[in-house]
């Protein structure tokens, strides 16, 4: 009977301390209604800083991929942009050049490595239909490239430089002493005939000579990167570094044959 007693008196207690709670929640200076409600306050304000600390990163991290995004366009943008000046600059130079020189015929560009691979060579994107015959000398604005190896109706084959099979009359810039340059194959080529008594000077510029029939005279053709001290056939040994690497051929002009008294008719470009 006695703990009944104590029973009711706890739950008359809890349910007065609840009636007085709740009689102060329309209070808002209640003390004892803010002691009570600061735990929630304060989960509720942690709550809300990591929802607001969230949804910043996200923004964030939204900002910084868009942000790349256009850092990436932008840089497509500035390689297009370097790509149409080098490409407006090379033009500058053909079109100086073509000024220039009085057996300009054409300019073409290159489409595909030579199907001959014995040969090094480059293929053209004009042939027959554009009044392209065998041998006509290949240039850049940089120097000579090479020459018409074959000709097909609607392209033609660059026999270049650096092939075995090509060779040019060439003079010695400074000691004006004529030779003659031939391919090796590799990305030298040598310089032949020129004799023991003759100075030739490491890095000296050479030229066409125009004595080939072919090739116009004063067409850059490189310098010289070695010279030996071994002698061939009684002449020097020397290596040249042609002026315009055939692994860099954008855009060439093609030459009337030099042996040629009348113009054939000038394709224009």
């Amino acid at each position: 009977m006695l703990k009944n007693k104590k029973r009711l008196m706890v739950l008359i207690i809890f349910l007065g301390m609840a009636i007085f709670i709740l009689s102060y929640q329309n209070k808002d200076n209640s003390s004892l209604y803010r002691i009570l409600l600061y735990p929630f306050d304060l989960i509720n304000l942690f709550t809300s800083e990591i929802y607001i600390s969230l949804k910043q990163v996200s923004n964030t991290i939204n900002e910084n991929e868009e942000l790349k995004r256009q850092l990436n366009e932008l840089k497509v943008e500035r390689h297009i942009y370097n790509e149409i000046m080098l490409e407006n600059q090379r033009l500058k130079n053909i079109l100086s050049l073509k000024e220039h020189t009085l057996t300009f015929f054409t300019t073409a560009k290159p489409i595909a490595r030579g199907y001959d691979r014995l040969l090094n060579t480059i293929v053209i994107d004009k042939g027959k239909k554009d009044g392209i015959i065998k041998d006509m000398p290949v240039i850049t604005a940089n120097g000579l490239v090479g020459k018409i190896h074959s000709v097909r109706d609607d392209y033609s084959e660059i026999l270049l430089l650096k092939d075995p099979n090509f060779s040019a009359a060439i003079r010695l810039q400074n000691s004006r002493h004529e030779g003659g340059v031939v391919g090796t194959g590799h990305s030298y080529c040598l310089i032949k005939y020129i004799p023991p008594e003759e100075s030739p000077q490491k890095e000296e510029p050479v030229v066409t000579s125009g004595l080939d029939g072919i090739f116009p005279p004063g067409i850059p053709v490189g310098i010289i990167s070695y010279i030996g001290s071994e002698r061939t056939d009684f002449f020097q040994y020397l290596e040249l570094i042609p002026y315009q690497p055939d692994a860099k051929v954008e855009e060439v002009i093609i030459l009337h044959l030099y042996s040629d008294k009348k113009p054939r008719s000038i394709t224009k470009n």
